[in-house]
């Protein structure tokens, strides 16, 4: 499914929305894991945020019913709750579930979540050398400025369709500085492993143009969703890619400790996907 067609979706749903809260059996629908807070945590943030007008559901079938979310610590494991019917529903950003939509003939979209903006940044930490991270900064305002990032995100997130590329070649650089990066694989086409195990993807290709400008090595480290604020205590990352809500509304996936790069991409539409 193309953009083109997500927006006349979004335009349909439009006309079946109801601002008023949630009536009926509670719809459970499966999501990715927050670092900083449980479920219920989770669900009562989202709640207060819909409430206020932050947060506003659209659904195909008319008033959208009580929502109960989740937790799964994996993209596989979310599949496997839905496909096991232990969720109703599972919501992922925007580009991730057009690429499962593209990619499984027997899903499709039940309804969408609009929301603050999620920014998608690298994550740094905070006892480090400040230095690196304003490096970073300094790359991806130039490639902001250049196109270059536009043209990233159309060859990747705006029109991908199924075609990830499967290689993304890092230059070598003789006598520079390595740094250590965490890929999960858990949201593509933003963040990809290839079917041989090689990383790459939206912010892998990122990555590569930041490296070019800089003249610094990358080595790719694969690490489970869930384990990206470890990984970067222990040392055994220096970055790893990061989400959060733009005004910090809940809290999420922003522990102590961690230090966010400016944001290089941003969505807020969250698509629900369901069973035919």
């Amino acid at each position: 499914m193309h953009t083109k067609k997500i927006l006349l979706l979004v335009m349909s749903l439009v006309m079946v929305w109801s601002s008023c809260a949630f009536a009926g059996d509670a719809v459970k629908v499966g999501v990715l894991s927050k670092l900083n807070m449980t479920a219920e945590e989770f669900n009562a943030l989202v709640a207060d945020a819909v409430d206020a007008g932050k947060t506003k559901m659209f659904s195909l079938a008319g008033p959208k019913s009580k929502v109960e979310f989740v937790f799964y610590d994996s993209l596989v494991t979310l599949q496997m709750a839905l496909n096991k019917g232990e969720v109703d529903e599972i919501a992922l950003p925007e580009a991730v579930a057009e690429y499962m939509l593209n990619t499984n003939s027997d899903y499709e979209i039940a309804s969408i979540t609009r929301s603050e903006p999620t920014l998608l940044s690298f994550g740094f930490r905070k006892s480090d050398d400040p230095e690196l991270r304003n490096k970073f900064n300094e790359a991806l305002l130039s490639m902001k400025e250049d196109g270059t990032l536009a043209i990233i995100v159309s060859k990747f997130i705006t029109e991908p369709g199924t075609d990830i590329p499967d290689t993304i070649n890092f230059i070598k650089y003789n006598n520079a500085d390595t740094v250590k990066v965490a890929v999960t694989g858990d949201i593509p086409p933003i963040d990809y492993v290839a079917p041989d195990g090689k990383a790459s993807g939206f912010n892998v290709a990122v990555l590569a143009e930041i490296s070019r400008r800089l003249h610094i090595n990358v080595e790719l480290v694969d690490i489970d969703a869930g384990a990206r604020a470890a990984s970067l205590a222990s040392g055994r990352s220096d970055i790893v890619f990061w989400f959060q809500s733009k005004k910090g509304d809940l809290r999420a996936d922003v522990p102590e400790g961690v230090v966010l790069s400016e944001s290089y991409f941003s969505w807020n539409e969250i698509l629900h996907i369901k069973k035919k």
